[in-house]
């Protein structure tokens, strides 16, 4: 394909190569995909160069250059042309994640926590709901916790639709971290984020049913998330994180293991019991021990 490259036509031959990159992209030809993204982020589309940004950082259709899509991605959230502003929160919320994870620069707590402060935008909707969300989980991390600031961007990012942060507003009214306790709204933000797919909602729903004493259901609930066979691919096709899947996918299996193992809205089969605690475990071993602990306690 050959275009020029002055006035409308050069306006037309970003708009062909952006959408030839993003055909290619669908088609799962990533090379190719690369080639017209290239093509468009030379004549100035800043969203080119944000694909690219992703396709080096991750390695799509070429081999992985983590330091190349941190630069291509501080391109991004420096960008003055207004048709692109929308994409400036991305690229911070993914620059906050580098230095997060300390992958393409160096790692760092505070240099993450200001790119999703800005990409957060004050809770905007306009911003970064992801980065919203992540400092909702930052907040809760035992070196940076603060769980009033917790509650305050998993506050924002439930209302603008993030479903994890929905679900973890459920368990901070539950708990009353952060905020009071509040069971109705606990309740109202699991059953939400819950029916809309959420495994950690449905697995701290269990936990709700369980300790209200509403054991059928609880144990019915349980049952249902212990059937899920791929976490991965409930993440695929929720686009939900897998740390929260796992999450929940473990608080499932250990109470419908405790329903089992003590007869409460199930019969009783203390072999069938083991089999759903070990699952648990597989899930996420961090919450089975903390559950495991509690009912050592004798608090379950």
């Amino acid at each position: 394909v050959t275009f020029s490259s002055s006035g409308v036509d050069c306006l037309i031959c970003i708009i062909l190569s952006q959408r030839l990159g993003m055909y290619y992209t669908h088609q799962g030809d990533h090379g190719q995909a690369m080639r017209w993204f290239e093509r468009a982020s030379s004549m100035g589309d800043v969203q080119a160069l944000f694909q690219l940004s992703i396709m080096h950082y991750d390695g799509i259709g070429t081999l992985p250059n983590l330091t190349k899509g941190v630069e291509m991605l501080k391109e991004v959230s420096n960008t003055t042309n207004p048709v692109f502003q929308f994409l400036i929160p991305h690229a911070q919320y993914n620059l906050g994640m580098a230095a997060f994870m300390g992958y393409g620069m160096k790692q760092s707590d505070m240099i993450a926590e200001t790119y999703w402060l800005l990409a957060a935008k004050e809770g905007d909707p306009d911003g970064s709901i992801a980065a919203q969300s992540q400092l909702g989980m930052f907040y809760t991390r035992r070196d940076t916790k603060d769980t009033k600031k917790a509650f305050y961007w998993h506050y924002f990012a439930a209302e603008n639709g993030s479903l994890e942060s929905k679900g973890a507003l459920g368990v901070m009214y539950y708990h009353g971290i952060g905020t009071n306790p509040d069971r109705e709204l606990a309740f109202k933000c699991l059953c939400a984020a819950a029916e809309k797919g959420s495994l950690y909602a449905q697995g701290n729903l269990v936990v709700y049913y369980f300790e209200s004493r509403l054991f059928t259901r609880a144990a019915h609930c349980a049952w249902s998330i212990a059937q899920t066979e791929s976490l991965e691919e409930h993440a695929a096709k929720t686009g939900l994180l897998l740390e929260y899947i796992s999450r929940g996918m473990s608080l499932g299996c250990f109470f419908y293991a405790r329903c089992l193992q003590t007869g409460k809205g199930v019969q009783k089969n203390e072999e069938e019991a083991k089999k759903y605690f070990n699952k648990a475990n597989a899930a996420c071993p961090e919450t089975f021990s903390e559950l495991f602990q509690k009912l050592k306690n004798d608090e379950l």
